[in-house]
This record gives C-alpha cells, structure tokens and sequence, in this order.
C-alpha cells in the first residue's frame, strides 16, 4: 500500500506541474494622466444631502454631505485616454466610479438620484454642476444638471 502512495504521490507532483503564485493586483496612484473634474451640488430641498460612489460592487465612498440652501464642492479625476473617472483616497489610490448618486442623509441610497457619467475614450469628463431639489410626489431626490451642462 505504501508503494502505491509513493507512486501516487510521484505522478500527482508530475502531473501538477509547479505551483504558481497568484498575481497581485496592481493600484494606480497620483494624478499622472489624469485631468480633474469639479463636482457641485447645489441643495435646494429642505433636508440635508448625501453624495457617495459606488466604486465596487458592495462598497461606496462618501463624496460629501452638504445642508439644506447650500453647495457641495469636491473633485473627481478623469482619466481621457480611456474614459474611465476616479475618486482618489487619502494615499491616492484611484478608485474607479461605476455610479454615482446624491440622496437625502441617512438614506442616499433608497432616495437616491443618479448621476449619469460621459465616459468615453479620448474625452475627459466634463464638469458636474448639479441642483438638487425634492422629488414632488416622489420620496426620491431630484438632481440635474444645471442648463448649459
């Protein structure tokens, strides 16, 4: 029985052939090659608003809350060679956007609003210059882009 294990043991390594290590993924930093884009919300509904990003499939970052009658100001990085927008973390790591949205505090994401983004190669991003206002009968908020945008 042992010799039947040794000789397992034997075609199993041969077979197998060497183990490979698994790829480490690869953070971009900084902004090298990539162009800034204002973000603006004006709040015009009577509650405080919330502006996040989805920027995995379960993970959001906050952009920035702002108060009732006043403007939200932060910056997002488009990267015009291939579309794509970023935020930046505090060691400037880029985190790809796959949406963005803006939604009464304390429940952005069931009053959301969402943010529709350019994303197209060779092109940087425009500048966001949204107002947000209550959604009439809806519970949602209501954000635009501002005329002219």
């Amino acid at each position: 029985m042992a010799k039947v294990f040794v000789v397992f043991c034997f075609v199993l390594s041969v077979c197998a052939g060497p183990a490979k290590a698994e790829e480490a993924m690869v953070v971009e930093r900084g902004t090298e090659g990539l162009v800034g884009v204002p973000f603006r919300v004006v709040n015009e509904s009577r509650r405080p608003i919330a502006c996040s990003a989805a920027i995995a499939h379960w993970y959001s970052a906050r952009i920035g809350s702002v108060a009732p009658w006043r403007r939200l100001e932060a910056k997002l990085w488009s990267k015009p060679a291939t579309g794509e927008v970023f935020l930046l973390n505090e060691t400037q790591d880029r985190m790809p956007v796959q949406r963005l949205w803006c939604g009464y505090a304390g429940a952005d994401v069931s009053t959301r609003s969402e943010i529709g983004l350019l994303r197209r190669a060779e092109t940087a991003e425009p500048p966001i210059e949204l107002v947000c206002s209550s959604g009439g009968e809806s519970q949602a908020l209501d954000c635009r882009r501002r005329q002219g945008e």
